[in-house]
């Protein structure tokens, strides 16, 4: 995993977060005590059954170091520290001092904030966001408004919900919110209010309009309307000498320290909160008390419930998000009402639960690239909360109404996550990244496989499929694709036909030709492979300046130097990239293993090779083969030894070979 994420953010942990990938310790979710049924009451249970989780061991084994708070109504139930906030030094986790980056949780303050000026009738929720934006103008390509409400619900319909780099190792560097947004506009090109789609740059431009509205910076105005009036004295946007003096020490999967790093812009609306777990647990407090903690009040009650209540949902049982809060891995609510937010940084992971009927709530952070949210989640309900919810029947629907749901879907994050969902007998089989799982409708659009897991369907206005959600995959729904128009020149028996339709019907290929035609069996260059591979990425082109000279003249000159940034390519001596060069099969491959390595946590393969690859190349090729992202060029010898052909230029249709089968095998 990188230590400087930037753009990856939206796609490691997209997948990582979802199946464990983070340093997953198995059945964790396990615990010997009787459950409660009647929610956590009593701060001795409490710390007992929190001891009991994490001082199992292996997860102790795996763990730098956690904090963990429960909170009911105004009472603390428990705060505790596990582990060290640096193993070198042996310094144990305060939940007092230690301070732990609460990446997207940031999310959810500034949301509060937003709150309170619409109280104050400075923000119109529902008013077009060019009212607050100042002299930043945001391109809208679909007519209809882009209004705050539509950044709180991550429903915005920018083409890119990430701008360039979130995070810098110069700690010195002074990034403003207003060049930032200026320097990453996104352009609106779907309707707003009509997809979910998880977007950074959403809640940064929350963080300017604060700003715009109010004259104060973005970190002042929440240092003085909600982290002072909460006591919340440890809690920051802004890296300084006194809080990194108290920062956990950030470790990555392997358990090799992560040097520090400062945010981009340096206060990040969206991810760049510091807090503690004494902190936090008085946030959340004040959340459950209607916007009340003590004589503090940062929202009225009715604002809080806002706030709390379901805001953009595929299905009424299905909820996406409300205001800064989302719903995730909701088979695990055990039949409750529970609102959350997760954050995720390098070497930082953290997650807060709130039941507002139940006046609880939940906080728990790490320092180290491991996963134990979920099995945190499960454990906690199923103690506290044990399931009540009665299994649901599979609703009676014709096979004929069931065909409807067929077809491709495409991820609206990540463009490379497809979802291929066919009817049989009555039910729906979906194959993603995950695998394959089986649906069964409960009531109309919406469906539920055998783990509890629900998913569901959106129809446009028409009637027809414009949408799906799996609950597996927490960040976006995906949308339904047209069947892709075939080309002139690569017939359906054509054994490349799957891959590069899939790659035409994800808009990944370009339209090469007037005639229509693809042209398989021509070399693709290094700048048209590197369009291909940034567009399928979902990554937005780099606005940056190039660091390559030669590529002024690219059409694809954005795209190379994004590819840059995120570690795909890199320079060399004479700073030239070649972009009409023809690309090796080596090189291709080379590109694929640093993007499934650096942002996947893949693993590395072991195949026997024949022929030659040059010693640079050797991961990526033997990664290729490994997971057999290959068409009938390649075929294993009689030795049992696999030639890659790895100096032979790639063509157009091995390379659409390559990404289909890598977008297929992510995981």
């Amino acid at each position: 995993m990188n230590i400087f994420l930037k753009r990856v953010m939206a796609i490691a942990f997209t997948f990582t977060v979802a199946t464990g990938l983070l340093g997953g310790m198995g059945p964790l979710s396990k615990v010997s005590a009787k459950p409660l049924e009647m929610g956590p009451q009593d701060p001795k249970e409490v710390e007992q059954f929190a001891d009991e989780f994490f001082n199992r061991s292996e997860l102790k084994d795996s763990m730098a170091g956690a904090a963990f708070v429960v909170v009911k109504g105004n009472k603390v139930l428990l705060k505790k520290g596990y582990g060290y906030a640096d193993i070198e030094k042996k310094l144990p986790v305060d939940p007092d001092r230690t301070v732990f980056r609460m990446a997207s949780i940031s999310k959810v303050i500034t949301a509060t904030a937003v709150m309170q000026l619409a109280e104050q009738g400075k923000i119109d929720l529902n008013k077009d966001m060019s009212a607050y934006l100042g002299d930043i103008s945001i391109p809208n390509q679909t007519g209809f408004p882009l209004t705050m409400k539509h950044l709180l619900t991550n429903s915005t319909g920018f083409e890119y919900g990430d701008g360039s780099e979130l995070e810098t190792r110069d700690l010195t560097r002074e990034v403003p919110i207003k060049q930032y947004v200026s320097d990453n506009t996104p352009t609106v090109i779907r309707k707003p209010g009509e997809f979910y789609r998880y977007d950074n740059l959403g809640f940064t431009i929350q963080g300017y309009a604060i700003e715009q509205v109010t004259g104060k910076p973005f970190g002042a105005y929440v240092q003085e309307h909600v982290f002072k009036p909460l006591g919340m004295k440890n809690s920051s946007f802004r890296l300084t000498p006194g809080n990194m003096k108290e920062l956990a020490v950030p470790y990555n999967q392997i358990g090799e320290s992560i040097p520090t790093y400062a945010t981009v812009p340096t206060e990040l609306p969206g991810g760049g909160m510091l807090s503690t777990g004494s902190d936090m647990a008085n946030f959340m407090m004040a959340h459950l008390g209607g916007g009340k903690l003590g004589d503090a009040t940062i929202l009225r009650n009715e604002s809080v419930a806002e706030m709390q209540k379901p805001q953009l949902a595929i299905h009424e049982k299905l909820p996406n998000m409300a205001y800064g809060f989302e719903y995730a891995n909701q088979q695990h609510y055990n039949g409750h009402y529970m609102i959350e937010k997760a954050g995720d940084m390098a070497g930082y992971h953290s997650n807060m639960w709130l039941i507002p009927d139940e006046k609880v709530g939940v906080f728990v952070t790490v320092n180290k690239d491991i996963e134990i949210r979920k099995p945190l989640l499960e454990a906690f309900m199923n103690h506290y909360y044990p399931n009540k919810e009665k299994s649901s029947k599979p609703h009676e629907r014709s096979k004929q109404s069931l065909a409807n749901f067929e077809g491709t879907y495409s991820d609206l994050r990540n463009r490379m996550w497809t979802s291929r969902i066919r009817s049989e007998e009555g039910k729906l089989i979906v194959k993603d990244p995950f695998g394959e799982h089986v649906l069964y409708e409960i009531e109309p659009l919406l469906f539920q496989d055998e783990q509890g897991t629900k998913a569901a369907f959106k129809l446009n206005s028409s009637g027809d499929v414009q949408a799906f959600y799996y609950d597996l995959k927490s960040d976006s729904w995906t949308e339904k694709l047209p069947k892709p128009q075939l080309y002139k020149d690569v017939s359906t028996d054509d054994p490349y036909a799957a891959p590069i339709y899939h790659m035409r019907q994800l808009r990944v290929i370009d339209e090469i030709s007037n005639d229509n035609r693809f042209q398989p069996e021509q070399a693709i260059t290094r700048e048209q492979f590197i369009g291909w591979f940034i567009r399928w990425a979902g990554v937005a082109p780099s606005k940056n300046k190039p660091v390559f000279t030669d590529i002024s003249n690219s059409a694809y000159a954005q795209e190379i130097q994004a590819a840059y940034e995120f570690g795909l390519i890199q320079t060399s001596a004479s700073s030239q990239f070649h972009p009409q060069q023809l690309l090796t099969r080596q090189e291709a491959a080379t590109i694929i293993w640093r993007m499934a390595f650096n942002h996947l946590g893949a693993e590395p393969q072991k195949p026997s090779l024949s022929g030659h690859t040059d010693a640079w190349a050797l991961e990526g090729v033997r990664f290729v083969i490994g997971k057999q992202l290959f068409g009938p060029e390649v075929v294993k010898g009689k030795d049992g030894r696999f030639d890659y052909h790895s100096k032979r230029p790639m063509l157009k249709k091995e390379a659409a070979s390559l990404l289909s089968r890598f977008a297929d095998n992510l995981l």
